[in-house]
């Protein structure tokens, strides 16, 4: 992952790949569930990553950025 986007840009793709996948008015619905609910990184990062190491998170990220691209 060596471009690092801006965070105008990192919006817009973001929003861009959930109107492909969900389409514009779902999208918005998931935006705005998303801002109203409380976030807490630790449970979620937990939830997500459980006890993989930071190189297995890694080659998880390096894996799907392959098949994306």
């Amino acid at each position: 992952m060596s471009d690092s986007l801006e965070d105008d840009a990192l919006c817009a793709k973001g929003l861009a790949v959930l109107e492909d996948h969900l389409g514009p008015v779902q999208a918005l619905r998931f935006l705005a569930l998303i801002s109203r609910q409380p976030f807490d990184y630790q449970h979620w990062r937990e939830q997500h990553f459980g006890k993989m190491s930071l190189a297995d998170i890694l080659a998880q990220a390096r894996a799907a950025q392959t098949q994306v691209q």
